[in-house]
């Protein structure tokens, strides 16, 4: 399998994206797309949850039809347990909640739950066909065992028979049906204590966008990161085989990629995931290297070894288009194809297919993009899987929370090191512009997140001051503001649905904006 996940949670694609890379994927070499749908088909199960710019089950089913007509298997993909936002917030259907309040977690143990459940797949079912593999999400579970009936049953027996329990009963219809559930493997790691419970007909796909070989240190799910040199003897018990597989003498360095060794040794059909696009990375660009290495080792393991393949997650609340990711998406054909290949020989063929020449500047640039400051990214603009709206005090609010920590110097020496790295990047893309024999939409792209970036930089930068006494600048930062705003919607235009777009547009710019005017008033 070689998968790439389409995440519509956030940016609500338009058929002509999804058409113009679905025939890319194709080209290149993928064979499986998991369609991660969410609100943004009109499901008569939960009406509610549906998107303005929803489309109808016929319209999706053209684009599943177009996906098969390429050699692109569908596979559908439905959070049935975390991950529930786009449903929880809408009151029919807060009961099924976890916790009270908080949207991000069914209860397991609703009497309500399964059968919902199961109504939705049986329309997916209607929508996408004849399916092979079918993904029940499952991952991020973190509250399970905290409402009063859940906490007893785990009192009782573990938090992880209370996940593989919901796991097997949201499957066993699927199974019934001879079609493969799918699970992210990150809770089964987490809580492996009944693993030997989890039916073997579910297939697992081990995600963790964090690593690469050589990093000096190992994650442990449920126990965090160890050093190569300091993995203890509770790790060990669990894990040494997988870890060490040659031994643990003085010299040997542990295989990072260890979970996906474990979890088919235990019998599961297991297929890696790395992503091209996760938490952490600005709105405007991604951390390029960082998702590089690890979408290169992570497919190695998953392609060229006894595993059953690997898939490329995009996670877009991230915002910046998949044109950006397109080093990582293009990583797992090549390493199919060039099993003995170093990275550096993918970076070659990269830029002299898409430049016409080899040019180291272009993976520089496209570096200085990936470190973060102050409201370039998700966590500081305040939006989230939730999708709700952010408040326009939102930037004004955490800028004061910053002075009242004492951290304003912190943060404007962050965003001056930013703002030169940003700044670099731009005149980077500029210079290859000029030089490049092609590819100059994409590097166009790529210097339209480097002004972004700057611009704001220079936002955040002048709110720092301004908190700390020093205003000047507010009416030139806001006006830059607004013209990148317009850059952007002409961006998403054709890329992002209407009703969506508005709404990524808000998030991005509103609470920036209002803070900046604010200064001026």
């Amino acid at each position: 399998m070689i998968g790439f996940h389409i995440d519509m949670n956030i940016a609500q694609f338009t058929r002509d994206y999804l058409a113009k890379w679905l025939q890319l994927l194709a080209e290149l070499g993928y064979d499986t797309i998991i369609w991660e749908v969410e609100n943004n088909v009109r499901w008569k199960t939960c009406p509610e949850c549906s998107s303005p710019d929803a489309f109808s089950a016929e319209e999706f089913r053209e684009i599943i039809d177009l996906s098969r007509s390429l050699g692109l298997e569908p596979v559908p993909l439905l959070q049935t347990i975390a991950h529930a936002e786009y449903v929880l917030k809408h009151e029919p259907y807060s009961h099924l909640a976890e916790v009270p309040g908080e949207i991000r977690q069914y209860c397991p143990q609703s009497e309500e739950l399964i059968p919902f459940l199961h109504r939705w797949i049986a329309e997916y079912l209607e929508v996408f066909g004849d399916v092979r593999f079918f993904h029940l999400g499952a991952d991020e579970a973190w509250w399970m065992g905290q409402c009063a009936k859940c906490r007893a049953y785990v009192q009782e027996h573990s938090v992880s028979d209370l996940y593989i329990n919901h796991v097997s009963a949201v499957a066993a219809p699927l199974i019934a049906g001879g079609i493969t559930p799918i699970v992210w493997a990150d809770m089964i790691l987490h809580h492996n204590e009944a693993i030997d419970k989890m039916p073997r007909e579910v297939m697992l796909f081990d995600w963790n966008y964090d690593i690469h070989h050589g990093m000096g240190k190992v994650w442990v799910w449920g126990k965090e990161w160890f050093a190569d040199d300091d993995i203890g003897p509770e790790v060990l018990e669990d894990f040494g085989a997988y870890l060490f597989p040659a031994g643990d003498e003085p010299g040997r360095h542990p295989e990072t990629f260890y979970t996906a060794d474990f979890l088919a040794d235990k019998g599961f059909r297991t297929v890696t995931c790395p992503s091209s696009s996760s938490y952490g990375d600005n709105v405007f660009s991604p951390r390029n290297w960082y998702h590089m290495i690890n979408t290169w080792d992570s497919c190695r393991k998953g392609l060229l070894g006894k595993l059953e393949g690997s898939v490329l997650t995009s996670w877009t609340v991230h915002l910046h288009p998949w044109e950006l990711q397109l080093a990582p998406i293009e990583m797992a054909p090549f390493v199919q194809r060039h099993p003995n290949a170093a990275i550096a020989d993918f970076q070659a063929d990269f830029t002299e297919r898409h430049f016409g020449e080899k040019d180291d500047r272009f993976w520089r640039a496209c570096g200085l993009l990936s470190k973060r400051c102050l409201l370039t990214h998700t966590a500081s603009l305040g939006f989230d899987k939730a999708a709700l709206p952010v408040e326009s005090g939102h930037a004004a609010a955490t800028v004061d929370r910053l002075r009242r920590e004492g951290r304003l110097e912190e943060e404007l020496a962050n965003v001056g090191a930013r703002l030169k790295e940003y700044e670099t990047a731009a005149a980077i893309f500029d210079e290859l512009a000029g030089s490049a024999v092609e590819g100059r939409d994409l590097i166009e792209l790529w210097h339209l997140a480097a002004r972004a970036l700057a611009v704001r930089a220079r936002s955040a930068g002048l709110l720092l001051a301004a908190a700390a006494g020093h205003v000047a600048g507010a009416q030139d930062a806001l006006a830059a503001e607004r013209e990148l705003r317009g850059e952007y919607d002409r961006l998403w235009d054709g890329i992002i649905r209407p009703a969506r777009c508005r709404e990524m547009l808000a998030w991005t710019f509103d609470s920036v904006e209002a803070a900046l005017l604010e200064l001026i008033r």
